[in-house]
């Protein structure tokens, strides 16, 4: 089974600023969907310039702009996984806009869920990026089903015979490699 019409993608701006990390993180979604994004609770002019280059963009956040209709947020404590028959119905799917931490923080639930009246769905047991997120809806509105989907647990960046960072997210993983935010190695390098 395959999604016959991609649903909307939206995206809740809820970090505070628009940093480097989330940027690269939010064009390689954007670049991943290919289909309609949306970018919500966009209140900067200079966050809005920047991130219309990548979907449409509005100052609400989108329980004001979809109540009523059939949404999906996808939140790491829902109870139910994500199929493609939730897709197939979705009039949007909901991601977080949100760095994560270490240890998770609860913050799509508290930011998003707790107060939409939205369906909740996961992605799976371990705390992804953005757009691995992205990537992980995408391959379900394509047909695959959320357990033929390989993620690792982290990743570790190498930066030189002494100096690493590890990524403590999942990141989907093609062909023996993880899928991560293009530039983000050079990114964590400049740290």
């Amino acid at each position: 089974m395959k999604v016959k019409k991609q649903p909307l993608l939206i995206i809740e701006h809820c970090e505070p600023t628009l940093s480097e990390w989330l940027l690269l993180e939010y064009k390689h979604a954007a670049k991943l969907w290919s289909g309609d994004i949306l970018f919500t609770r966009v209140n900067t002019v200079k966050t809005k310039k920047i991130l219309q280059t990548l979907g449409s963009v509005k100052k609400e956040n989108a329980n004001d702009l979809y109540a009523g209709k059939e949404c999906i947020v996808l939140d790491p404590q829902a109870t139910k996984p994500l199929t493609t028959k939730d897709c197939a119905s979705a009039d949007a799917l909901i991601v977080g806009g949100l760095l994560g931490y270490e240890k998770p923080q609860g913050r799509t639930k508290t930011l998003i869920s707790a107060s939409s009246g939205f369906h909740t769905r996961h992605l799976g047991p371990l705390q992804l990026s953005i757009d691995g997120a992205v990537f992980v809806i995408k391959a379900i509105t394509l047909g695959l089903p959320l357990k033929d989907i390989e993620i690792a647990k982290e990743v570790e960046i190498i930066h030189d015979p002494v100096h690493s960072t590890i990524l403590p997210f999942g990141y989907p993983v093609i062909e023996n490699k993880p899928v991560i935010t293009p530039g983000l190695v050079e990114y964590l390098s400049k740290l």
